[in-house]
């Protein structure tokens, strides 16, 4: 073997350690966000991140720290619509509030 077909060799190995890795990520996420108490961690992760909520703040400090934190909650919104995109409408129905009866009858 030339040096070139060590050097791709081991470019392919990488390849498919990575890929190994990002499978198994993606099924531990898949097996967070099938089970209930996953999708509640979820939805409280997404809500401390202010993933809905904008960041603005005339500070421009803690607009950035807020940015931070949001960004934070894209990457996990974005796992889910890429994972399990059937689970966020299951999700936001789970915690939709509810609705107040009319107590005039």
């Amino acid at each position: 073997m030339t040096d070139l077909d060590d050097l791709d060799a081991l470019g392919e190995a990488d390849k498919q350690a990575k890929k190994a890795i990002r499978d198994q990520e993606a099924a531990d996420f898949r097996w967070l966000m099938n089970d209930p108490r996953g999708r509640r961690l979820m939805w409280r992760l997404m809500g401390h991140c202010k993933v809905f909520e904008p960041s603005f703040n005339p500070h421009g400090g803690i607009m950035n720290f807020n940015e931070g934190q949001r960004n934070v909650g894209l990457f996990l919104l974005g796992e889910v619509n890429q994972l399990c995109p059937g689970q966020f409408p299951v999700m936001a129905a789970e915690h939709a509030p509810k609705p107040v009866e009319d107590e005039s009858n």
